[in-house]
């Protein structure tokens, strides 16, 4: 056991603390041992020794300190609004100053133990940080975004109760919790025990909001949300980290099939909005107009481009918004993410003179179907493009839609989505291996594999004279 002794940001005996663990794990027959765990060759020790033991099953505590190696990183942060110990570099890649310090104190304690053992000179590659940083201040978090609206719309309706597991910073609830500590549980890492929590608050006539990332929320708690969806309350589940990206963590935390889990209650919503603006209308809604209940789909990293919807915008249940025109093919799509594939897709296709009209459709399991009979009766093709499994998706809610309305006769319908398990990498490289960056999306929809070239000789006849996106 590493007992580091905190959770995600918070120390766990200020969450739900677990005692003494020795003498806990020994009670119930255990040989075990605490050691310190940054201490090598006493672990070499410890574990041949254990092989002596071979009659009960055997634990080691090891004792360590979270970011053991950079000094700074060893060192929990104490919060003056809250009073609370906070630990700030559990998730997330550090900021610029950060990365250069500690790579600069790891080189130095890498040069020193070569010196100490004698292994010579060292060459140490440049740090690729040096020179202008890329920062993050210009992109759209709709994680901020709704934050924000929370803490807004708590102000008016004081029957609002956040309810978090042990993410508050990732999923930018730390301003509610400071602005309504008694209105914010924490709950730590224990999600089916927060649902269930929910499900009590809900049946008091309160209205709460449970935050986690998305793959762990929709799986690991799904027996407690359907039994809270039972008792016909209203609680808002809202499932950050949402979809294929970011990728990094890997595929224990992208969660590729939270629609379809939630899809099956019958007296849910859920909706994915595309930007700040959508995420407040989505909260607004959700809080103070919605009669059942709610999920709320999140990405957790920056938007790859601030999407754009028209002046004339309404949120409307069922309904999507058109982002460009185009009359040779529809592709629906939700969420930051994927839009601006989608939207790289259109500017590809329009440059070798094929149009693309591409729909925003947040709300996931809600059709209305007079619109859907309205937005694709001149059309002989449509897709629908996933972040999420094909299977459960938007696409089999709007196969379903235009099989009820008999509007199917003649059209190419497609799913395009995960057909695998995600992959991991950088957002680029995880799109363009699942085919889901703009450029495969082009070549897809059009039917065109070689659409560089095609592009090329578009430009050169002087057919296509606007740049092409990167």
């Amino acid at each position: 056991m590493d007992h580091n002794k905190y959770q995600t940001d918070m120390l766990v005996a200020d969450v739900n603390d677990i005692e003494d663990v020795v003498q806990k794990v020994s009670a119930f027959g255990w040989h075990v041992v605490r050691i310190d765990g940054h201490d090598f060759d006493l672990l070499k020790k410890t574990f041949s020794e254990l092989k002596n033991i071979t009659d009960k099953p055997k634990m080691v505590i090891a004792d360590t300190i979270k970011g053991k190696g950079v000094s700074f990183m060893e060192k929990p942060v104490m919060e003056t609004v809250s009073g609370k110990t906070y630990y700030k570099w559990h998730s997330g890649a550090p900021d610029d100053d950060s990365y250069v310090k500690g790579l600069d104190e790891l080189t130095g304690k890498i040069l020193s133990l070569a010196d100490k053992f004698g292994i010579g000179k060292i060459e140490i590659p440049k740090n690729k940080a040096e020179g202008k940083a890329i920062t993050k201040l210009d992109k759209e978090f709709v994680t901020e975004a709704y934050g924000d609206a929370l803490v807004e719309l708590a102000k008016t309706n004081d029957k609002v109760v956040v309810l978090d597991g042990d993410l508050s910073a990732d999923c930018k609830l730390r301003k509610f919790e400071y602005t309504y500590p008694d209105r914010f549980i924490e709950n730590g890492i224990a999600e089916q025990d927060m649902v269930s929590t929910a499900g009590g608050l809900a049946k008091m006539g309160l209205i709460p909001v449970v935050n986690t990332f998305a793959s762990f929320l929709a799986a690991r708690a799904n027996e407690q949300i359907y039994n809270n969806s039972t008792e016909k309350n209203k609680i808002i589940y809202t499932c950050h980290f949402s979809g294929i990206i970011p990728a990094g963590p890997g595929k224990s935390h992208q969660s590729v099939r939270d629609i379809s889990l939630f899809s099956a209650l019958p007296n849910m919503t859920i909706i994915q909005p595309c930007n700040a603006l959508e995420t407040k209308k989505t909260v607004e809604y959700c809080v103070n107009e919605a009669k059942e209940n709610c999920m709320i789909r999140l990405v957790i990293g920056p938007s790859p481009e601030k999407i754009q919807l028209p002046d004339d915008y309404e949120f409307e249940i069922g309904i999507g918004t058109e982002l460009t025109g185009g009359n040779d093919a529809l592709l629906f799509g939700y969420g930051p993410v994927m839009l601006h594939e989608a939207l790289v897709a259109f500017e590809l296709l329009k440059g070798i003179g094929f149009g693309l009209k591409v729909i925003n459709m947040p709300w996931l399991n809600k059709i209305d179907l007079d619109w859907i009979e309205s937005i694709t009766k001149d059309y002989k093709k449509i897709f629908v493009l996933e972040d999420h499994s094909e299977i459960g998706g938007l696409g089999d809610r709007i196969l379903d839609a235009l099989a009820e309305i008999h509007s199917l006769q003649g059209k190419k319908f497609e799913k395009i989505g995960l057909d695998d398990y995600p992959e991991c990498g950088t957002p680029l490289e995880v799109l363009e291996y699942h085919e889901l960056d703009g450029k495969s999306l082009a070549k897809r929809i059009s039917g065109i594999d070689d659409i560089d070239s095609k592009l090329e000789l578009e430009m050169q006849t002087g057919k296509y004279t606007e740049e092409a996106p990167q």
